[in-house]
């Protein structure tokens, strides 16, 4: 089997998917959207690639083997690999930029190297042969005095920060050295240790009386799970003071068994308690039912133009409520994180543990496990920034983009996409709807509307018919003839002179950050 893999040392203009062989021992375990690590240019320099296809080999022309797999299952999809296609050629990245964009950084490895002696060459034989070398009887000294092996940055740190690549290069070449590299993931997956009673409770209690005098903290921890069965062992340390060296005593004793189960580290999100979906206004029930009917014809578009208060958050909720009870998924997209609490809290309410939270304010583990949440299965909604377009759901049956005219949603890092063009892919390959929402909907997308590409859903009164604000636009080249030359109004000067008057605050904002 060949193996076509996209190799992160590559740039843009050599990026194409590399033929490798895959090794029959690795041959279980190499799938499309597992990541390897291969040699790589004429170096053979060890990189990270991902595996894009399988293909049958053709002839015999010789191929370097992949060296190892570092996941145990894809974490890509065949849709999301295509996906990845499609940023390098819409975007001009590079597909293994594509994938750093679309997975979240607890994700990815990094290496560490460190370098031994090869094997059967002594000390003094290894001294001889590298005193020729820059830095090459220090290295050697170095390795010796941490018992024959070290780590890259060791060697570094006792050689004051002094550049040994090369020296370690010619090492490696003269067959002095071995170099070693192991990947370790950035984030570790949360686990807790959770205790099982393994005898009866009924000898478990006569038991504990037994051991009331000689192990009163056992006995306290058999009495405990003889009640309730099972418990974390750090809930079971809470409640008897037992230590953990006790709960391993007792495990080795086969009173209890301790085993680890994984656990989600997820953000806390605003205290909502559950809501009713309220009753929708004429107009909000006029837009619900298009959209409705937009959702059955799908992949479609459309621009809900509502002023704000008019409640299109209302108007999002009955349709995520619509695609659920069809099975499929939502994504809701916000242009700011300070937004995206208010809208967690709301839609919490609303659809409970089914909502997920993608965005950079979240530590690396969070944003780890909830992407894991959302990969497996247990959250049909997720509401997040620009990068939440890529959030692994199946079946996805619906796209919102809130305040759709923000350069927030366009990335200034490479790959510089536009959140708003991905949606757009995603929906036509899921058959999903793609619902812009903006009280100020940007020219482009407007245009779209009105020339009949995208529907068209109006809201133009607040709810509960509350007054919109008065806005005054004042023509300043019309001050300049009167001999007003400053950046003040006469309007506005007016109204700040009433306001203090008043007793009352006056809030400018200014075009500059």
């Amino acid at each position: 089997m060949v193996a076509k893999v996209a190799v992160s040392s590559a740039n843009y203009a050599i990026d194409k998917p590399y033929d490798y062989k895959v090794p029959e021992k690795l041959k279980d375990k190499v799938k499309a959207g597992v990541r390897v690590t291969v040699p790589f240019s004429r170096g053979n320099r060890r990189a990270e690639g991902v595996v894009l296809a399988l293909a049958e080999s053709k002839g015999d022309i010789p191929l370097k083997s992949i060296d190892k797999v570092l996941d145990e299952s894809p974490i890509l999809t065949e849709s999301q690999i295509k996906l990845a296609l499609w940023l390098r050629e819409r975007f001009f990245c590079t597909v293994y930029d594509a994938f750093r964009a679309m997975l979240p950084a607890g994700l990815w490895f990094k290496t560490e190297y460190s370098y031994r002696l090869q094997d059967n060459l002594h000390r003094e034989a290894a001294l001889e042969k590298s005193r020729s070398m820059a830095f090459g009887n220090e290295i050697i000294g170095i390795l010796s005095d941490f018992g024959g092996e070290a780590r890259l940055q060791d060697i570094k740190n006792t050689l004051h920060g002094a550049e040994i690549t090369d020296s370690l290069k010619k090492l490696i070449k003269a067959g002095i050295l071995i170099e070693i590299a192991e990947e370790s993931r950035r984030v570790k997956d949360k686990t807790v240790g959770e205790a099982q009673l393994l005898i009866p409770a009924e000898e478990a209690l006569v038991l504990a009386a037994q051991k009331r005098k000689r192990s009163p903290m056992q006995a306290e921890v058999l009495e405990l799970l003889a009640s309730i069965g099972c418990a974390l062992t750090r809930e079971i340390s809470y409640f008897t003071g037992a230590s953990p060296q006790v709960l391993r005593n007792m495990e080795k004793a086969g009173l209890i068994s301790i085993d680890r189960r994984e656990v989600y580290r997820r953000p806390e999100p605003a205290e909502a308690g559950k809501i009713e979906i309220s009753e929708l206004t004429d107009q909000q029930q006029a837009a619900f039912e298009g959209l409705k009917e937009l959702l059955k014809s799908a992949p479609a578009a459309a621009l809900l133009y509502g002023v704000t208060g008019s409640g299109k958050t209302a108007v999002y909720i009955r349709l995520i409520d619509e695609v659920l009870a069809a099975g499929r998924s939502a994504l809701v997209l916000v242009p700011e994180i300070a937004l995206t609490p208010q809208l967690v809290s709301t839609f919490t309410g609303f659809f409970g543990d089914r909502v997920a939270v993608l965005h950079s304010s979240l530590s690396m583990g969070e944003r780890y496990d909830e992407w894991k949440r959302i990969k497996a299965g247990m959250a049909g909604v997720v509401v997040g920034t620009r990068s939440a377009v890529f959030a692994p759901l199946e079946n996805l049956g619906l796209i919102v983009i809130d305040e759709e005219q923000e350069h927030t949603y366009k990335s200034e890092n490479n790959p510089r996409y536009h959140a708003r063009d991905v949606a757009k892919y995603r929906c036509v390959q899921s058959g999903a709807l793609l619902l812009l929402s903006s009280a100020t909907p940007s020219v482009e997308s407007m245009h779209s509307a009105k020339t009949g590409k995208y529907s068209l859903f109006t809201l133009d009164s607040r709810y509960n018919q509350s007054a919109l604000p008065e806005v005054i636009i004042v023509d300043m080249k019309k001050e300049l003839r009167q001999g007003n030359g400053s950046t003040i109004s006469s309007v506005l000067c007016a109204e700040i002179e009433k306001n203090l008057q008043n007793g009352e605050q006056t809030i400018l904002f200014i075009n500059r950050r």
